[in-house]
């Protein structure tokens, strides 16, 4: 877990929280502009005043979701049942569930026993394992059609990697290894679904926009073809780019490959523990796998795991218990407050319309456009949480743009909707596996940011390249 933070003054607490209070009442004190309502504009100024408040963290963050429970009741903004409704979302059960089986993992030494057998494989330097980290997750892609479930898959193997590279490494608390590590199986989990039509749900929401406006449906082959070279560029682009800004303390981990042939052979066989955990696990996979036909939800297939591991006492409460599964809980609340704020208010909505209205589209060239385009598409991330609702709000206004402008509705739309799915990397609310890597404890609220606006940027400009070269030469511009 990362070094604890010093403790705040009271004093310094209410300075903070009574500056930001004050923040809110002079946004909602300003002109209401054209199109958005007050309840709209009261919503922008919380908004706001979270985000200010998961940096400062006047308090703990799960407290500052439990202060937005009063805040909105309030200022009128939510009745008590729905501001209450967002703490059972059926992500934060999944996230809950995933944290609780990472315990049965490490207990019964069957995450040990996993990660001494990849790094024989893979080598047992720093660099290579995040590579391996990156391969499996574009493996799994191809597999498992959620981005949060591939996450938590790979979330008990990660934190043992870690526990591992600290101990050899006499490196204690915060470092730069777990640091690169986790963000890398989170963002490349995320940006490789966009090369993979089944890899995430917003892959399919475009495919039936630009259906609906063209009359042509993009196939499976067809959205591989176009999308995974690019998402692939990308992807191999962010493993490089973590790992350069939070280069690994020690890359080549004293005395590893003697110390994992020696751990190999003290394993042995599997133990009846590990037998357990690996069934379990592994059904829980294969329901990850075949939800689309059992129509069993990742959440529900998470939590019968957990049931199962209790069962068959593979896991006690006292081990749940020591997971931050309760408190990540509240913390993710809070922001799905804000983001059904946002929706319900219209402001999300009204943002978007305006950053386009401000466009000049009829008198622009088409690459001028659409850089643009995907630019405001891009950084409309920052103030939702995942990419579904993103897209189905997003990709129709697009499309409208498309025909102002008199270019085909996929020329835009494409590239759009691959942005939309595979970079939801600015903040740790963003997406399912950026909340389960930061449930972590390993990381702090500053890491997103610091890699995901570059990376997200440049994905702009690479997808934007793809558009004029390999797109038009296969011809995107004819559907």
């Amino acid at each position: 877990m990362a070094a604890a933070k010093k403790e705040k003054t009271a004093m310094r607490r209410g300075i903070e929280l009574g500056g930001i209070l004050l923040l809110y009442y002079a946004i909602t004190l300003l002109p209401t502009p054209a199109g958005l309502s007050m309840e709209g504009l009261k919503a922008l100024a919380m908004f706001f005043c979270i985000i200010l408040m998961w940096a400062l963290e006047p308090v703990p963050l799960p407290i500052i979701s439990l202060l937005y429970v009063p805040f909105v009741v309030f200022t009128g903004m939510m009745k008590l049942g729905p501001a209450l409704s967002n703490f059972a979302n059926s992500s934060i059960f999944l996230i809950i569930a995933a944290l609780m089986m990472s315990p049965a993992m490490e207990k019964s030494g069957l995450a040990e026993r996993v990660v001494y057998y990849m790094l024989s494989k893979i080598g047992c330097t720093a660099s290579r394992m995040l590579v391996g980290i990156t391969v499996a997750n574009i493996i799994l892609a191809f597999l498992i059609p959620s981005t949060a479930a591939r996450t938590a898959t790979l979330l008990p193997v990660c934190l043992a990697i870690i526990e591992l590279y600290r101990k050899r490494s006499n490196i204690e608390g915060r470092n730069n290894f777990a640091v690169a590590l986790l963000l890398t199986m989170g963002f490349t989990n995320s940006i490789i679904s966009s090369g993979i039509l089944t890899a995430t749900v917003p892959n399919p929401v475009v495919v039936s926009f630009i259906a609906q406006a063209t009359g042509y449906t993009i196939s499976y082959v067809e959205w591989l073809i176009f999308g995974f070279p690019p998402a692939l560029i990308m992807t191999a682009f962010a493993t490089w780019y973590i790992s350069f800004v939070f280069k690994p303390e020690v890359n080549e981990i004293p005395g590893g490959a003697e110390h994992i042939v020696e751990k190999l052979k003290e394993k042995g066989k599997m133990s009846v523990a590990e037998w357990k955990t690996a069934i379990i696990f592994g059904l829980v996979v294969l329901l990850w796998l075949t939800g689309g036909i059992t129509k069993i939800d990742t959440s529900v297939a998470a939590i019968i795991g957990v049931i199962l591991m209790f069962v068959t006492n593979v896991i006690t409460w006292q081990d749940a218990a020591k997971t931050t599964g309760f408190q990540f809980m509240l913390t993710m609340a809070g922001g799905f407050i804000i983001a059904d704020l946002l929706f319900q208010t219209g402001a999300a909505k009204w943002l978007a319309l305006t950053l386009f209205n401000a466009l000049d589209i009829q008198h622009v060239s088409i690459a001028v456009l659409l850089l643009v385009v995907m630019a405001i598409v891009q950084y409309l991330h920052i103030p939702f949480i995942g990419t579904t609702k993103l897209a189905t709000m997003m990709i129709p206004v697009v499309i409208s743009i498309a025909q102002i402008a008199e270019v085909s509705p996929a020329v835009l739309a494409f590239p759009s909707g691959m942005l939309i799915s595979g970079f939801p990397l600015f903040l740790f609310y963003n997406t399912i596996s950026n909340l389960l890597v930061f449930g972590t404890g390993e990381l702090e609220f500053k890491d997103f940011p610091k890699v995901g606006f570059p990376i997200a940027t440049v994905a702009v400009l690479v997808f934007g390249v793809m558009a004029f070269t390999y797109w038009k030469w296969l011809g995107l511009y004819n559907l």
